[in-house]
């Protein structure tokens, strides 16, 4: 069976989660968000501490993935100006069934 991996898009307050894109791999999904892509959809990325983009090996980032999750300032004001986009498995393995 093949992996599909999704760019899941979180939107804060009221919570929205979409699905913005299927994609081959973790890393194929990250990439396509790459050089301003993202920015341009969801607003200016987040950066580290030191004024760079978010790397691989970024702290922010859930122990089932290679990638961490981006953050984005938004193009909304207020409340809506937070989102989270974050490559994930499709259809992930559930380990308590």
């Amino acid at each position: 069976m093949t992996e599909i991996w999704i760019a899941l898009v979180l939107v804060w307050f009221p919570l929205e989660r979409t699905v913005d894109k299927e994609f081959n791999s973790e890393k194929e999904c990250w990439d396509y968000y790459e050089n301003g892509l993202g920015e341009s959809k969801w607003g200016k990325q987040t950066l580290d501490h030191q004024g760079n983009r978010p790397d691989k090996n970024f702290h922010f980032k859930l122990k089932w993935n290679e990638y961490p999750i981006r953050t984005y300032k938004g193009k909304d004001k207020g409340f809506r100006s937070s989102v989270w986009l974050s490559c994930e498995r499709k259809n992930p393995k559930i380990f308590n069934e």
